[in-house]
């Protein structure tokens, strides 16, 4: 019996030894009921770590506090609770503490509860991005409703950058009504600085739309902002800034160039099963326009589906208080659809 239970331990470890001499080779996840992952970990978001393996067709998603152990091969940027963030090489101690070797050669200790997110960075830049696709139609027999809808959004990652892009188009045609089209796109760039808690900012927007005659409005802006909130269940942040428009309309005479402040707030909801929610609210006082106040709100939910596909719901406000056509001086759009993400 001694011998039987000796040579069944002795099994064991020589099982986990093998799985542990490939941790120079592949990232390694054991979880607390002794099972062991290898392969190639892709993130750790909304508490559910993704790993790819050679023996699945599919990847794991395991809940993160199902995890004992951790080690990743590539360079991990590592977002710690109130607002913290690491780079380097991340493996768990004997303990359970998160170890992480900085590119400098230092190295920190962590509770695993401290970890909110992680990415591994790729060493080839077009690797870094990844993105999604979704599209919507709607169809109503009264006056002949036909409405497309069709987004994209493209993001980048790296130890102190991060890129956000999008584009949504809504096209509507109705019997007897004036067709209806709307094109907004955006590209965010933010540079983090100060331990990860304030971040510099690049923004470029575009909206074009039939309901305020706005033919365009191109508006680079530059600002500054701070994380309020960061942690396993949120990121809000707020920012201010300058900006400046150029607005071409229908009619061309009202055309114009005009300089603005903003003040901003974005909210990140997550870890809520498979919901997820943003939420950004811009007010603009123009600087070169006495009494001119404009606003945008863009609020976003989606919910999870297998095989990285997923349902979307979305709401987008515009306000002018000094539109091209008195009247129009709000616009807003409600769309739905079906998606895809990808890396």
């Amino acid at each position: 019996m001694i011998k039987s239970l000796l040579k069944t331990k002795i099994s064991w470890i020589f099982l986990l030894a093998i799985s542990f001499s490939g941790f120079s080779q592949v990232d390694t996840l054991k979880l607390k009921n002794d099972v062991v992952l290898t392969g190639e970990v892709k993130r750790l978001k909304q508490n559910v770590i993704t790993i790819e393996t050679d023996y699945s067709d599919s990847d794991f998603h395991v809940e993160f506090d199902k995890v004992a152990h951790i080690h990743l091969v590539k360079n991990t940027l590592i977002i710690l609770t109130k607002g913290r963030r690491s780079f380097g090489h991340l493996s768990t101690t004997k303990d359970g503490k998160l170890h992480i070797k900085t590119v400098e050669g230092e190295v920190e200790t962590f509770g695993m509860n401290e970890m909110v997110a992680l990415n591994e960075i790729d060493d080839g830049f077009w690797e870094r991005f990844t993105g999604s696709i979704d599209l919507g139609f709607n169809l109503s027999k009264a006056n002949n409703l036909r409405q497309f809808s069709v987004g994209g959004a493209l993001s980048y990652i790296d130890k102190s950058w991060l890129m956000d892009g999008s584009v949504n188009v809504l096209n509507s045609y109705q019997d007897d009504v004036d067709d209806t089209k709307r094109t907004d796109a955006k590209i965010d760039i933010i540079r983090i600085i100060v331990d990860g808690k304030w971040y510099l900012m690049a923004n470029t927007s575009f909206l074009s739309n039939t309901e305020q005659a706005l033919k365009g409005r191109l508006s680079p802006s530059l600002g500054a902002g701070k994380f309020i909130k960061n942690n396993n269940k949120l990121y809000w942040g707020i920012g201010l800034g300058f900006l400046y428009n150029i607005e071409n309309y229908v009619d061309s005479s009202l055309n114009k160039t005009s300089a603005e402040a903003f003040v901003s707030s974005n909210i990140n909801l997550f870890n809520y099963d498979d919901l997820s929610l943003t939420a950004e609210a811009k007010l603009i006082p123009s600087l070169s326009e006495k009494g001119r106040i404009r606003s945008d709100v863009d609020f976003t939910i989606k919910y999870d589906l297998p095989s990285d596909f997923y349902v979307k719901g979305g709401f987008t406000l515009n306000y002018d208080n000094q539109p091209a056509i008195e009247g129009n001086d709000t616009d807003y759009v409600i769309t739905t659809g079906i998606g895809w993400s990808f890396d």
